[in-house]
């Protein structure tokens, strides 16, 4: 972890040393082990370093090249270092004195522009280019290391970790990105046509497996890699083999995420994702032989620790998830720490500042108790089992792969099957509920398409395979033409959105890109899969999750955002990945005699609104008030007076807080909003 910025005039105005100390005095929080400024004529670049790993501190960034002709800033962690440095000719020097930045300039001066794709690991790195009079900026596949940039055609170019940085230049403004604010208000995950985009009019993010060139000419922008193809090129012969190849690059995901010069806390929740995380982790860590003493020795030649592990406890019954994590313990090899989860509101005024953005995920308050055990215990890494299921995948639309191939029999025998071993009784009324969600989307599909032949071949083919009542075959029709001459309306996702700032934004538009993208209809699981893990969702969440690592002095690692397991996964059958409806059937079955059964097994989640409802009735009531109930920049964007009642009888309500989610939510969607919005002194 550690914090970039850099200036590239393109008007040839030289470069101030003290400007670019501004910017990277912004991003001391991301490097207390030291800062370094390079600037030379219209271009400078800067770096704060955050030793983690045991290369890092030999590490001294900006890095000029012997010749001089290139000059590297990096916030990165190669995993392929061996590949790299045969590849690259570097066998001559010790491993452990070759650090992460050196194999990437000498990757960009053996293979230029197509060194990323030759990277594995986490990366975020600019590169000036002397000879080319060229900045190459390239972020990792995932979009794990942030990198936001300014671009003035003809003037100017900046870009920095965090946004702050590049807002301590007084040629950017803050200007809100309105249409970014319409789509967070309706509540929706990712932004399909705006991912590129910040929340600041004027500032942009490269996305992620992209570089981005900068010189007088403009900007150059280009993929490195296609997922798909990667993914086309892993076939085996059996659901074994998939088992195994998971196996297998999953601890290969772990254990690069495992080099570290300090101790390494994992996040153990006692779901399926962070009790995998955990218990390879500590399978590795026991094979090592490792120190049995955590300590922040600084030795450059590796010195690992054992693994301790964090469980963030909010203290009520729906999110307890204690027993799962025993159970975990109960194995042994683990220092385990429960820290208190507090103030679901109320802790985005300390996180706003750090993520530059208002909050998205339900809590903050999880995270960052998670965190500061971390900072606490003094270590600078932790791992976590972020994103899993979108990774790995429930297979929830292979269904709908059965009913394109005709497999209509093979579709009720699951469910039959999925029903009977579950809590739900099969009785016909239930098995015909789950078979009509799974077809009404295929139906609404040929409507829109105005296949009429094949709508009535399909309405055929359901009456006759699947005993279907005359209301459900009657009521498909009706539906599925209803659904595609229904118009969107934003006030059916959130009706105290302001209107004229609605009518301004055109958020109705806005809103009908982004459900004609999440939403559209793909014959495939593979298709969806694909969908969900380009999806702008997972980006938002990992830049929130570095912003509040980064300001604790942490380097979050994801083992499932691992390029190797990304590929893997998504290749995997989609029988697999559904696994009779249980979900994620590889990693299940790889993870056997890994986690203990109960956790292997798991099919339940916690939902955390039964914390946050509560808390927002009691402890955060004064704040709720104050933000909802005063003047403020909120009102330009919501009827705050309006919602504050909506608040107000909210909170008098004797509904289960399960009935309550969809207000919650939007009570919470607007205090996050208002918190970033005193946070960014928005100039208008």
């Amino acid at each position: 972890m550690s914090g970039i910025v850099g200036i590239y005039y393109l008007d040839g105005r030289p470069v101030e040393r003290e400007i670019l100390g501004r910017m990277v005095d912004r991003l001391a929080h991301r490097g207390a082990d030291g800062a370094g400024i390079w600037c030379e004529a219209s271009v400078g670049l800067a770096h704060r370093m955050l030793w983690t790993t045991p290369e890092s501190f030999l590490e001294k960034l900006p890095l000029v090249s012997s010749q001089g002709h290139w000059v590297l800033t990096a916030d990165a962690r190669i995993d392929n270092r061996e590949e790299l440095i045969a590849a690259l000719g570097l066998n001559q020097c010790p491993v452990e004195k070759i650090t992460d930045s050196q194999l990437i300039l000498a990757a960009y001066e053996r293979w230029g522009n197509g060194c990323p794709q030759r990277l594995l690991g986490d990366f975020a790195f600019a590169i000036w280019d002397q000879r080319q009079q060229v900045l190459f900026c390239a972020r990792d596949h995932s979009g794990v290391k942030p990198f936001y940039y300014y671009y003035s055609p003809g003037k100017f170019f900046a870009f920095a970790s965090e946004i702050k940085g590049v807002l301590g230049l007084p040629e950017v403004s803050r200007r809100v990105n309105q249409a970014k604010v319409g789509i967070y208000l309706c509540q929706l995950t990712g932004f399909a046509s705006l991912k590129s985009d910040t929340f600041y009019q004027d500032i942009r993010r490269l996305p992620p497996a992209q570089w981005l060139e900068v010189s007088e000419r403009g900007l150059n922008f280009q993929s490195y890699w296609d997922l798909d193809a990667a993914a086309q090129t892993i076939q085996f012969q059996s659901d074994g083999e998939y088992v195994e190849a998971f196996r297998e690059r999953f601890t290969q995901a772990v254990a690069c995420r495992l080099r570290s010069a300090y101790p390494v806390v994992s996040t153990l929740s006692g779901g399926l994702d962070s009790s995998s995380v955990s218990c390879v982790a500590r399978n590795l860590l026991r094979g090592q032989n490792l120190s049995p003493n955590p300590s922040p020795a600084r030795k450059a030649g590796g010195v690992r620790f054992p693994l301790l592990t964090v469980y963030g406890d909010c203290g009520v019954p729906s999110t307890d998830e204690k027993g799962y994590v025993n159970a975990v313990l109960a194995q042994g090899g683990f220092q385990h720490s429960i820290a208190t989860v507090r103030n679901p509101i109320g802790s985005a005024q300390t996180v706003t500042p750090c993520i530059d953005r208002p909050v998205q995920m339900p809590t903050p308050a999880m995270l960052l108790a998670s965190l500061q055990s971390v900072q606490q215990q003094g270590a600078r890494v932790v791992l976590t089992g972020h994103d899993g299921d979108t990774i790995v995948s429930h297979g929830q639309d292979y269904p709908a792969e059965l009913i394109e191939l005709g497999k209509w029999d093979c579709l009720k025998d699951i469910v039959i099957s999925r029903l009977d071993k579950g809590k739900e009784s099969a009785d016909k009324k239930r098995v015909e509920y789950e078979l009509y969600q799974y077809v009404l989307p295929y139906f609404n599909q040929l409507v829109k398409d105005f296949k009429i032949k094949g709508y009535w071949q399909g309405l055929s083919k359901v009456s006759r395979n699947w005993s279907f009542s005359l209301r459900g075959i009657v009521s498909l029709p009706v539906r599925s033409i209803y659904y595609n001459l229904r118009q969107v309306k934003w006030q059916a996702y959130n009706s105290k959105i302001n209107r004229d700032f609605a009518r301004q934004v055109g958020l109705n538009g806005l809103l009908q890109d982004e459900l004609d993208y999440q939403l559209a209809y793909l014959p495939s699981e593979y298709l969806n899969h694909h969908r969900g893990i380009t999806s702008d969702n997972m980006q938002d969440i990992n830049e929130q999750v570095d912003g509040m690592s980064a300001a604790l002095g942490i380097e979050p690692r994801h083992p499932f955002l691992d390029k190797r397991v990304v590929e893997l996964c998504l290749a995997v059958p989609a029988h697999l990945k559904f696994c009779n409806g249980f979900g994620r059937g590889v990693m299940r079955r790889a993870m056997k005699d890994i986690l203990p059964e109960e956790v292997r097994r798991r099919g339940s989640k916690v939902d955390f609104y039964g914390f946050i409802i509560p808390e927002m009735e009691r402890d955060e009531r004064e704040l709720i008030e104050e933000v909802l109930g005063g003047e403020s920049e909120l009102s330009r964007y919501i009827d705050s007076h309006a919602l504050y009642q909506e608040y107000r009888e909210f909170s008098k309500s004797a509904t289960p807080w399960k009935q309550r989610r969809r207000g919650a939510r939007m009570i919470a969607c607007a205090m996050f909003l208002a918190m970033w919005l005193r946070q960014s002194k928005d100039c208008g």
